[in-house]
């Protein structure tokens, strides 16, 4: 007993070393030659960037230049701001300023985001990659164990998932951080499925956090699946599945997750609320060629020549799609159980897979299903594949003679077919828009050996049924797949490209204000070196915001109401735009990458008093230069004569904070040239007061004649209420843990 304790003891760590090899090789290695795993080169293609010299010559992917559009810059605000936590409640940085924390995109909550809390950018970027790939590796592993599989057979599947594309190839997404948790949430699904009704407090932990991980579009599509997976359970084993206790205990999982997970959705809801979130929609077409990446992103850029991004979040490998051949020719060889199991959850992931491929044109249409973008319906193929694949080793590795010759006889039969079908596949998205039919030789030789290989794999252990020779050779084949399919190991930039200081940069900076000009900014991520822009990479605009900008686009000097003194333009800006207040402006600096910037001597001052405003809501949709500021409540005495004001900040002014001393001699309004949010509170001479509204979009106060003391804070009721859910929540959990915790285990 001993030794067979120790024997699996060993082999459960043997194969967990196994699973640090793919992260290792991936994360480490570039990271000990001074680079980092990620694909920094579409930064320096930007014109703020552009006379950098890099290291590195590699032409950037669309995929790396939504992520530095999008993920980078909001990693890299945490670690700005990691020594102040409080300073990441505000964002002043983006637009006119907006909450961070409450937008769950920027995973604030994360567990792989802690590490943006504790280090610089460089060095939290490589531990939040290679602990996510990690952790991914050893849950597949620990779900495959509980299932039965020994430690070598759950290796491989957990392998096959470790290296799929969401996890593999789009590591900083927000998808890969909530993916991870999959395998646990079918894992306490499968608890209830069985009748363990206390194992409800697992489904809530999982699903709190995929919501904390950013993924609010992925927990919606999961939470459908195991929902469907439990049906299937059903109709294939009747008398283990408990259909009926199971839906009430997963609800109250659910319920109880998205409880526990309050703290960040309350905001977010609020935020929704008040801005529109544009981060749903990836800005590439979704077409049903990009089924090819379930091959590998190399078969589909051969094949039609495309270059979308979205085929890297399909890729699972041609090994595990040549291997469901396999399994259709043994499944009845399968031990039952782990064959319920396995199908259930492969028919119930290809169910939920297949709504956008079917329904394309219809998903934009209804309201709900439009926010979810379909990668999110395919991210999660690669678990049930995954298993399925180790179930086919484990068995073939078991059979007797009998067995074989009907196995054998099935393959024969059914195999040709089912690996045709796959060429057929190739050849049908191999048509141009003529319709002739143009073949990537390259692309078949390698799909035909990779299926030779897999059948004198097969045949040869079937000769000499050997698990050390078939587990090798599957997982040599599982290399293979991912070096040939992704095309390379993985994309390397040195550590110094990223946000690197350049001469633009450095002026930017220099200038300690809000940078306005080109459109185009709002596709630069300068929030990654510390610089203010009107415009905003975030992933949620804030209606105000978006109401003046449209406003902007019309007359560009309207920006001077928003504090923008600083104008970085393009030479077709300002033969475009611009043109008509081109004299207004002073050119302060001419870069080499061509643009231009200028000073706005008549941009407005940050912090300033007004005496004179108007009141009707309607005027904050047709604002002109010289119109007066529209602050609807405001009520002020006629201004007689002139009046002198003066605005100090009497402590050192942070992201959610800002201390004032006003001197003013007439009534007016106090404006805060930033964004107007239902989070921020002010007080003046130590007296609620409330915050007006100006222009449709920034913030005020009414003030009296006099010397005041003002302190605006950003205080968000919606956080507070959604931290005191969570613990309620918290407290619920723990006591259904507790419980569980008491009930004796049962075997899968």
């Amino acid at each position: 007993m001993t030794g067979t304790w120790g024997r699996k003891l060993r082999d459960n760590g043997l194969c967990l070393a196994l699973l640090l090899l793919l992260p290792l090789g991936v994360h480490l290695v570039p990271w000990l030659t001074d680079s980092v795993s990620q694909d920094a080169s579409p930064l320096l293609e930007m014109p703020i960037w552009g006379n950098y010299a890099s290291s590195d010559e590699t032409p950037g992917s669309p995929l790396s230049a939504w992520q530095l559009r999008t993920s980078w810059p909001a990693y890299q605000f945490i670690s700005n701001n990691r020594s102040t936590p409080s300073a990441l409640q505000w964002n002043p940085t983006v637009a006119l300023g907006q909450p961070f924390l409450a937008n769950i995109q920027n995973r604030c909550f994360s567990p792989f985001s802690v590490w943006f809390y504790l280090f610089d950018f460089g060095l939290a970027m490589f531990l939040s990659l290679l602990s996510k790939s990690i952790v991914a590796g050893w849950i597949a592993f620990y779900v495959a164990r509980r299932y039965g599989f020994t430690p070598w057979y759950a290796l491989i599947a957990a392998f096959i998932f470790q290296s799929s594309g969401p996890l593999f190839i789009w590591g900083m997404e927000p998808l890969s951080d909530s993916l991870v948790w999959l395998p646990l949430l079918l894992l306490a699904t499968d608890r209830l499925i069985l009748g363990q009704f206390r194992a409800w407090p697992g489904v809530a932990f999982i699903v709190g956090l995929m919501v904390f991980s950013g993924g609010l579009s992925l927990v919606a599509v999961s939470v459908s699946v195991m929902a469907l997976y439990m049906v299937f359970r059903r109709l294939r084993d009747h008398k283990r599945a408990h259909l009926k206790g199971a839906l009430p205990g997963y609800l109250l999982g659910v319920v109880a997750g998205l409880g526990l997970a309050a703290v960040q959705l309350l905001p977010y809801a609020e935020l929704l609320r008040e801005g529109n979130a544009v981060d749903h929609s990836y800005p590439w077409a979704f077409d049903n060629s990009l089924l090819l990446g379930l091959f590998g992103p190399s078969y589909y850029h051969a094949i039609t020549g495309g270059d979308n991004p979205l085929v890297h979040v399909f890729f699972v490998g041609v090994v595990p799609l040549l291997s469901l051949g396999i399994w259709i020719t043994l499944r009845r060889l399968v031990d039952k159980p782990i064959r319920h199991r396995i199908e259930s959850l492969f028919f119930a992931t290809v169910f939920v897979a297949a709504v956008p491929v079917i329904f394309r044109e219809l998903l934009p249409e209804i309201h709900g299903l439009r926010l979810i973008h379909p990668v999110y319906y395919l991210a999660g193929l690669s678990f049930p594949l995954a298993l399925l694949v180790a179930s086919i080793v484990e068995t073939w590795l078991h059979l007797n003679a009998d067995q074989c010759k009907r196995a054998l006889a099935r393959m024969a039969m059914l195999l040709p077919f089912y690996w045709g079908g796959l060429l057929a596949v190739f050849i049908y998205f191999s048509r141009d828009e003529a319709g002739s039919i143009t073949i990537h030789w390259p692309t078949f030789g390698m799909f035909t050996l990779v299926s030779l290989a897999l059948a004198l794999l097969f045949g040869g252990t079937l000769l000499y049924p050997k698990p050390r020779i078939l587990i090798t050779g599957m997982l040599l084949l599982l290399v293979l797949n991912i070096v040939w399919s992704t095309g390379s190991w993985y994309p390397r930039s040195p550590k110094t490209d990223i946000f690197p200081q350049t001469d633009v940069v450095r002026v930017l900076q220099e200038a300690d204000a809000r940078v306005g000009g080109t459109a185009r900014m709002a596709a630069w991520p300068l929030l990654g070196n510390q610089i203010p822009t009107l415009y905003s990479p975030s992933t949620v605009e804030l209606n105000g915001t978006r109401r003046f900008l449209d406003q902007v686009d019309a007359n560009p000097l309207l920006q001077r109401r928003a504090a923008v003194g600083t104008l970085l333009l393009q030479k077709e800006d300002i033969q475009g735009e611009y043109a008509p207040v081109r004299a207004d402006l002073n050119i302060v600096d001419v870069f080499d990458s061509g643009l231009v910037l200028f000073r706005d001597n008549g941009a407005l001052p940050r912090l300033r008093m007004v005496h004179e405003v108007e009141t009707s809501v309607e005027e904050a949709s047709r604002l002109q230069l010289g119109s007066l500021p529209v602050v609807p409540g405001a009520v002020l005495p006629p201004l007689t004569g002139s009046t002198e004001d003066s605005i100090r900040i009497t402590d050192v002014p942070r992201n959610d904070a800002l201390d004032l001393e006003v001197k003013t001699g007439h009534p007016g309004v106090l404006i805060v040239a930033e964004a107007w949010y239902p989070g921020w509170q002010a007080r003046v001479d130590n007296v609620p007061v409330p915050i007006l509204k100006v222009d449709g979009a920034l913030r005020g106060v009414e003030l009296g004649a006099g010397t005041h003391r003002v302190s605006f804070r950003y205080e968000s009721a919606s956080l507070r209420w959604g931290g005191i859910i969570s613990l309620v929540f918290l407290v619920v959990f723990l006591l259904g843990f507790y419980r569980a915790a008491r009930r004796p285990k049962s075997r899968f």
